[in-house]
């Protein structure tokens, strides 16, 4: 099996109270007893109440394959931390290959290593990456915004068509989060209107667009379909992987981008 390229981990924090924090957090794969990746995450910024972040790791020098792995999320301070959905995958190295390795959004931990707020780490739930024929009852959708002038406050909209039927048709919702800002990761849930599979699915079946003229520029736009209406998944399928952007802008005004744009299908397992 071709070994890990680059290991994504993304996070959203809970918008409770003084959820947020401003102590290093890490990210731990161990295969054995051997702690194979111990890296800092909040690559782009640091985690803000309601907020999300995106760390994207270079692993291919240790050569490490995704199977028979446990991971781990802790923190290196005593500023409490809440988070409330974790999601980590991979890339294969020779193929590209999107894998899913740990989710969780019902995460009740708080972290800390003041033993009196919380626990320094938590374990993060092992899933099963699932196959084109895997039924998809919500979609999550990550974005990560340009920087300088390609924030927007335009609303950003999902469409998946399977054949001629619109299966999701979502725009995404002002949310506690800070949308669509400058350098920030965002994580949203995209219901569908009616359950499909990734094998009912092409090239152009998946489109990403703006309903404004507030030009938006994403470094990153990603999207998994998950078996379950609500809670843990028992499957994750990878839908889109697109990074770096490769297209322009979107906008309504057509001397800055482009209303709307397809996305083309992950690269994933046989």
């Amino acid at each position: 099996m071709p070994f890990i390229r680059n290991l994504w981990v993304a996070t959203l924090t809970s918008n409770s109270t003084d959820a947020g924090t401003e102590s290093e957090t890490v990210f731990i794969m161990n295969k054995g007893d051997l702690d194979v990746v111990h890296r800092d995450l909040e690559l782009f910024r640091e985690v803000a109440k309601g907020g999300g972040s995106l760390t994207i790791l270079d692993v291919a020098e240790s050569q490490i394959i995704p199977e028979d792995y446990y991971l781990r999320v802790g923190i290196r301070g005593d500023d409490a931390w809440r988070p409330e959905l974790i999601l980590a995958w991979c890339e294969r190295f020779t193929t590209g290959n999107i894998v899913p390795l740990g989710y969780d959004e019902q995460i009740t931990t708080t972290l800390s290593t003041d033993s009196s707020e919380g626990r320094i780490s938590l374990p993060l739930r092992h899933v099963v990456p699932g196959g084109i024929r895997a039924e998809i009852n919500r979609v999550l959708l990550i974005t990560l915004t340009h920087a300088s002038d390609f924030a927007t406050d335009s609303p950003v909209h999902v469409r998946i068509k399977r054949g001629d039927e619109v299966v999701v048709d979502h725009t995404i919702p002002d949310s506690p989060q800070p949308d669509f800002e400058s350098l920030q990761a965002n994580l949203y849930f995209v219901p569908v209107l009616a359950p499909f599979t990734r094998s009912q699915l092409t090239d152009t079946s998946i489109e990403l667009s703006i309903e404004g003229d507030d030009a938006w520029r994403p470094i990153t736009v990603v999207m998994f379909g998950l078996d379950t209406l609500s809670g843990n998944p028992g499957r994750i399928v990878p839908l889109v992987h697109v990074h770096p952007w490769p297209f322009g802008n979107l906008s309504t005004d057509l001397d800055e981008g482009k209303p709307s744009f397809p996305l083309p299908l992950a690269p994933v397992d046989p």
